[in-house]
């Protein structure tokens, strides 16, 4: 009788949870910055200036770790990975000087790298072959269903007990929903003979290969777009809420439906990846951006406009999210998708 983890589908819903706690330096923690101005006295730009940093490092340590994936599964660098998180979450709750949240938010930008996007989608890549857009889609849940709960429960926790506790507590919910799940996780399945896992081994394109041909660096265009635009507006959303009078009920509010609205585009965009062309897919999710994007422009002037635009930017975002992980996948598939994945990842990151 097989063990239920033997399912692809059980791996990929281990995959979704472990990537909602995994995304919580970037999800959630943005949430605290208004409480941690108030505390040290910090500028707005002081205090997001390490988010800039962050994709960096970012942007530094993911071919490392897609050289690394060659060396170790993807399993035990996700170990590490979510190890330095916790870590570096318990420290910030912890911290007294500006030196040491800029040097924590170092750690974390190398933790998100180990234990992010990258392992996960080997694995994926692992497990499917069919239906991986589908399967793409549902772990990319994970990141959204993080950015619904973890700010939702430091909301519920701050007033009562103060934003380092409540760090500490999303820190212990977000570590339980990690190591648990990760038990279970296999970096592909059993039941594969040895000459297909020959051919699995050296099949595809290898990283020097793909750096010659065209569509290699449209890809990277396209990504470099998607990254300085979408988590420009993410990483300073909070503080501009903020500057635009909306307390913090109401832009932990906005910020949950952008979220929910990310999981329904996941899933529309991920099914509908298998079976129409990805190209046109892209092009619809784009245009939800720009008209996300308008909206919050435009949220002085009308209240409602600031969930418009949580519904639309959190739509297309999740589109455009998927299709690049997708059709980066599809092309590059075989013994150098770490490494590819990872070039593409530190040569589109926000500088």
């Amino acid at each position: 009788m097989n063990n239920i983890s033997d399912s692809k589908w059980v791996q990929i819903f281990l995959l979704f949870v472990i990537y909602t706690s995994s995304t919580i330096s970037t999800n959630c923690l943005p949430s605290f910055f208004p409480e941690i101005i108030k505390e040290f006295g910090w500028t707005n730009g002081e205090v997001v200036k390490p988010n800039s940093y962050y994709f960096i490092i970012i942007a530094l340590f993911a071919p490392i770790v897609g050289f690394l994936m060659a060396k170790f599964t993807p399993k035990s660098l996700m170990i590490f990975g979510i190890s330095l998180a916790v870590i570096s979450q318990i420290l910030l709750a912890n911290m007294t000087t500006y030196f040491q949240f800029f040097g924590i938010y170092v750690a974390l930008s190398i933790a998100i790298t180990f234990s992010g996007l990258i392992p996960s989608m080997v694995i994926i890549s692992n497990w499917f072959n069919e239906k991986r857009g589908i399967a793409v889609g549902i772990l990319l849940l994970g990141s959204s269903f993080g950015g619904i709960i973890y700010p939702q429960f430091a909301k519920f926790l701050m007033p009562e007990y103060g934003w380092r506790n409540a760090l500490l507590g999303v820190t212990v919910l977000g570590s339980l929903l990690s190591f648990i799940p990760l038990i279970f996780v296999k970096n592909a399945p059993m039941k594969v003979s040895d000459k297909e896992n020959e051919f699995l081994a050296h099949q595809g394109i290898s990283l020097s290969n793909a750096l010659k041909t065209p569509t290699f660096y449209v890809l990277l265009i396209i990504t470099a777009s998607f990254w300085f635009c979408g988590f420009g507006v993410l990483s300073h959303l909070r503080l501009y809420l903020n500057e635009h009078k909306f307390n913090l009920a109401d832009a932990t509010n906005i910020s949950s439906v952008f979220f929910m609205f990310s999981i329904i585009g996941k899933l529309f965009f991920g099914y509908f990846s298998d079976k129409y062309n990805k190209n046109n897919i892209l092009i619809l999710a784009t245009i939800f951006l720009i008209f996300g994007i308008t909206c919050l422009k435009y949220i002085d002037n009308h209240f409602s406009l600031a969930y418009t635009y949580a519904i639309s930017y959190g739509f297309g975002y999740s589109g455009a999210f998927a299709m690049i992980q997708l059709t980066v996948a599809d092309i590059y598939k075989g013994k150098s998708f770490g490494n590819i994945l990872g070039f593409v990842s530190r040569a589109t990151a926000p500088k």
